[in-house]
């Protein structure tokens, strides 16, 4: 288990619990921060800042996470990486928005298009991490075609989150599972099944 999603809504919790998992893991440690240094969001930013512990390698990203990757690969060289990505619902709907100013007149080829391009970022970022966490605060589910008529950037927000979290080794969805930060054993167990997934995965890799 080399990658954990934890979802929930916005101002509920999902932060605090994820860093608790974070903090767990092995490895050099790196945190992804994706909110813009507007007035909206510098008094997150700051809390973010204020519970972090200073040796986790900040990497601050609005534009393409595939510069997070390369960041990783440079600084984590041969050691185990392990990465926190916050503010995953941010970050992909900045990229909708600015899909939506460079295509004029979308079609439906464009729309898979972005899920693809956003993806592929993702993609780039797990081959560099030995452990990912990533906190958000969007819908896994896929969009139907009236949230696209009603909503296209919130849409192809969905479309490619619902992409990449299939494939996560676990997802939580925090206020469903009714479990905090506080909550100590889960966090263990968690964990744990993380390491140890991640090390039969890389013994087994090593046989073949």
């Amino acid at each position: 288990m080399g990658v954990l999603w934890v979802l929930g809504d916005a101002k509920s919790g999902k932060s605090e619990l994820a860093e608790e998992f974070f903090a767990r893991l092995p490895g050099k440690k790196f945190y992804i921060g994706t909110l813009p240094r507007t007035p909206r969001w510098m008094d997150t930013i700051r809390k973010h800042a204020e519970r972090r512990p200073k040796e986790w390698e900040l990497i601050e990203v609005t534009d393409k996470l595939d510069v997070a990757a390369q960041s990783i690969r440079r600084s984590s060289k041969d050691e185990v990486a392990a990465v926190l990505l916050d503010g995953w619902g941010v970050y992909a709907r900045c990229r909708a928005a600015q899909w939506s100013k460079e295509h004029a007149e979308l079609s439906l080829a464009d729309e898979a298009r972005f899920v693809e391009k956003i993806y592929w970022e993702y993609g780039r970022l797990i081959e560099v991490c030995d452990y990912l966490v990533i906190v958000a605060h969007v819908s896994a589910h896929l969009p139907t075609p009236s949230d696209y008529q009603s909503d296209r950037i919130t849409s192809r927000v969905r479309a490619a989150t619902s992409r990449c979290v299939a494939e996560a080794d676990r997802v939580i969805y925090h206020d469903l599972e009714d479990t905090n930060h506080k909550d100590k054993i889960f966090i263990e167990q968690i964990v744990s099944k993380m390491i140890g997934r991640r090390v039969t995965s890389g013994s087994a890799q090593q046989v073949l």
